[in-house]
C-alpha cells in the first residue's frame, strides 16, 4: 500500500511541475515573440536606409517604392520602441523625404532650357543627396541604439 502511495506522491508532484514549467515558459514566450519581431521590422527599416545611402540619393518615386513610413509604422506596431525613438526615427524619415532628388525628366529639362536652371537643378540635386544621407546615417543610428536596448533586456532576463 506505501509502494502505491509513494508512486501517486510522485504522478501528482511531476504533475504540478510540469504545470508550473509549462506556464513559465508560456509567460516568456510573447516577450521573445515582440522582441523578434522588432528586430524582423528594425531589420526592415534598415534595409530602407540602406538603400538610401547606398543607391542615394533617391528621386521622389525612388522614395516611394522604398516605403520608408510603412517600414516605420512596422516598428511604431510592435510596441516596444520608447516613444522618443520613434519621434527621432520619425523625423530622420521625415528629413529624407523632404528632399527628393530631382526626377531624371526634371533634369534633362533644365539642360534643355538653360544655363542658370541646369545650375538651380544641381543645387538641388546636391542638397537632397546631402539631407538623406545625413538623416538616413541618423536614423541607423536611432535603429542601433534600440537594437542595443533589446540586447541589454535580454541580458537582464537571463541573469532574473
Amino acid at each position: 500500500m506505501s509502494e502505491i502511495l509513494v508512486a501517486l506522491a510522485a504522478l501528482t508532484t511531476g504533475v504540478a511541475l510540469g504545470l508550473v514549467v509549462r506556464s513559465a515558459g508560456r509567460r516568456r514566450a510573447p516577450l521573445v515573440a515582440d522582441a523578434r519581431e522588432l528586430l524582423h521590422a528594425a531589420d526592415d527599416l534598415e534595409y530602407g536606409l540602406n538603400t538610401v545611402l547606398e543607391f542615394g540619393p533617391l528621386s521622389l518615386s525612388e522614395l516611394a517604392s522604398v516605403d520608408l513610413p510603412a517600414k516605420l509604422d512596422r516598428v511604431a506596431s510592435t510596441g516596444e520602441v520608447p516613444r522618443a525613438a520613434l519621434a527621432t526615427l520619425k523625423a530622420h524619415t521625415d528629413k529624407i523625404a523632404l528632399h527628393p532628388y530631382p526626377e531624371q525628366r526634371d533634369l534633362l529639362t533644365a539642360v534643355r532650357e538653360d544655363e542658370a536652371a541646369v545650375w538651380l537643378a544641381l543645387r538641388d540635386a546636391i542638397g537632397s543627396g546631402a539631407a538623406q544621407h545625413v538623416a538616413a546615417t541618423q536614423a541607423r543610428l536611432v535603429l542601433d541604439e534600440i537594437r542595443g536596448g533589446l540586447r541589454s533586456e535580454r541580458r537582464e532576463q537571463v541573469l532574473v
